[in-house]
């Protein structure tokens, strides 16, 4: 065979690895959450100001059982291991019945799940995360997953990342987070 042909059968080869693999495994291509998002801190009491040049927004919406569930202003602003200052996901103001911002600001690109803003909430009482990263609302233990039917839409389409869901940098999410008990 001549190098034209070992070449072509090579990118053909490469192509059908390509197609079976997004086709039979489509997570494969996704990215990898940076879970230590939720332990940044800009500035504070116990840090150094580390400048932000990452800066980004998403919003979130929760119901529960048909209810608004508000997401407090503040939100991971002032928290213990970050008196002071503000971790790297926080909320400013809250919203009664819509959407609430939340703020992503880092100093370094990263794939910044949902979930870690579940994790900042959860220290202060709100809403957190299971030890093996499950939604957790009412701060039982239990994940969500055996006490409610979960439905995330993002940006009006529907989504099964939930908790690993990364807010990316170059769009705005809407993100809505329904939960319906079984």
């Amino acid at each position: 065979m001549s190098i034209e042909q070992w070449l072509f059968a090579g990118a053909a080869a490469t192509t059908v690895a390509f197609f079976l693999l997004a086709v039979y495994s489509p997570g494969t291509f996704e990215p990898d959450p940076d879970w230590s998002a939720s332990d940044g801190c800009i500035g504070g009491l116990e840090h150094d100001d580390s400048g932000i040049s990452h800066h980004y927004h998403s919003t979130l919406k929760m119901s529960v059982d048909d209810q608004h569930y508000a997401i407090p202003p503040n939100t991971g602003i002032d928290q213990a291991g970050c008196r002071e200052g503000m971790r790297w996901i926080h909320v400013h103001n809250s919203a009664d019945t819509g959407f609430t911002t939340l703020h992503i600001e880092t100093s370094e690109r990263l794939n910044v799940p949902l979930g870690s803003f579940f994790e900042i909430w959860g220290r202060e009482g709100g809403p957190g995360m299971t030890v093996d990263r499950n939604f957790d609302i009412n701060r039982n233990g239990i994940s969500d997953w055996d006490e409610y039917e979960i439905t995330m839409l993002v940006n009006g389409d529907e989504s099964t990342n939930y908790e690993s869901f990364i807010m990316e940098e170059d769009r705005t999410d809407q993100i809505e987070l329904i939960f319906t008990s079984k």
